[in-house]
């Protein structure tokens, strides 16, 4: 196998383990290489089973950091529309998260998980109002803050 490279500070990657996935991580930015199926492993540990995840790349647009699996410029992209930009390969091999964006790729799972629960909830009581169910203020608050 090829020894990949970091993208931002050209130093020889190392293998390493993030959330339990494979990955390749640098010494000296502390940024991690993900392959596509790690991405989406440690997106499922952090999702709901049911959950649909959705695109995930929005706004892309080139960079000038070379991938470290092809060579080829990067793509830069806000991760599931949230105010968090990651980089993938432009042929789908994997992406380039900087320093702790795999925390903030899995809060942003959580947090979009918790906001799918509490729109269910909402929802669920919106059809009971319209079948006349009443609900007293307790019950309303209660599913309004996720709790069923």
């Amino acid at each position: 196998m090829t020894q990949l490279t970091c993208p931002v500070d050209q130093t020889a990657l190392q293998d390493s383990k993030t959330s339990g996935e494979e990955s390749s991580q640098c010494a000296e930015c502390s940024g991690i290489w993900l392959t596509t199926a790690a991405l989406a492993s440690l997106e499922d540990n952090a999702a709901s089973d049911d959950m649909v995840k959705g695109q995930r790349q929005y706004g892309k647009h080139e960079v000038e950091h070379l991938c470290p699996h092809c060579g080829e410029a990067m793509v830069r992209f806000r991760y599931r529309g949230y105010n968090l930009e990651i980089e993938a390969c432009p042929i789908d091999t994997g992406f380039w998260l900087d320093k702790s964006e795999d925390r903030e790729i899995r809060d942003v799972m959580k947090q979009r998980g918790s906001n799918l629960d509490r729109s269910a909830s909402a929802e669920k009581s919106w059809h009971k109002a319209r079948r006349g169910e009443k609900l007293g203020v307790f019950q309303r608050v209660k599913q309004l803050l996720g709790f069923h």
